[in-house]
């Protein structure tokens, strides 16, 4: 493991707290415009990164790029919920919050290490919902994707409340054109009723 932090007496304290864990090899510590060259050093299997030396999220993001090799595990994150599933989503494996004890820290890069993450109830819900949604906006762009030009333009108009006069009326074609279209649409996209086809297009 290596320490990443750019307060040099934090990194002592830390790394002098983890040399007596069982389990954990702690191969050195370095600050944060180094890291790279000390992973590449050292080749850690997980890197432990005080969140107050990097920039969250995008710098935990860019150190994530630069060293795919190891699992990251990020110390002093706030609590809360916006902060946390950003670290995630940049490619971080776990993290301790700021009031987290010693315990907390090594249980997290030990499941960083087997390719786990621990985390408190709070946080697995607000990571499913996550994932839910982005699960959500995939199948609607591939649904969108399957309708024509001319589907995709009546959709919107659907989706906006308009009837199918009022489509027809808009766009300066038959209504039995209009009621064809609404039928095809309805079964590319997967829904039963003209009401759902906004959702369709637009998840929350």
């Amino acid at each position: 493991m290596l320490l990443v932090g750019d307060v040099r007496l934090y990194r002592e304290l830390l790394a002098g707290a983890l040399e007596d864990e069982d389990g954990i090899e702690l191969a050195g510590s370095a600050p944060g415009d180094v890291a790279a060259i000390a992973v590449g050093m050292f080749e850690p299997g997980v890197v432990v990164v005080d969140a107050n030396s990097v920039a969250v999220p995008d710098g935990m993001r860019a150190l994530a790029t630069a060293l795919p090799e190891a699992k990251i595990v990020a110390v002093g994150v706030p609590d809360d919920e916006e902060t946390v599933v950003s670290i995630l989503e940049a490619g971080v494996g776990g993290y301790v919050t700021s009031d987290q004890p010693l315990a907390e820290l090594v249980a997290a890069v030990e499941a960083a290490a087997n390719g786990e993450l621990q985390c408190p109830p709070r946080m697995s819900a607000a990571l499913a919902k996550r994932v839910a949604a982005l699960a959500a906006g995939e199948a609607s762009n591939v649904a969108h994707d399957s309708l024509t030009p001319r589907q995709r333009e009546i959709a919107t108009l659907i989706a906006e409340g308009l009837s199918n006069k009022q489509i027809a009326r808009r766009l300066s074609i038959e209504n039995a054109t209009v009621k064809n279209h609404v039928h095809n649409i309805l079964v590319t996209l997967g829904v039963s009723r003209r009401e759902h086809v906004a959702s369709r297009l637009h998840p929350v």
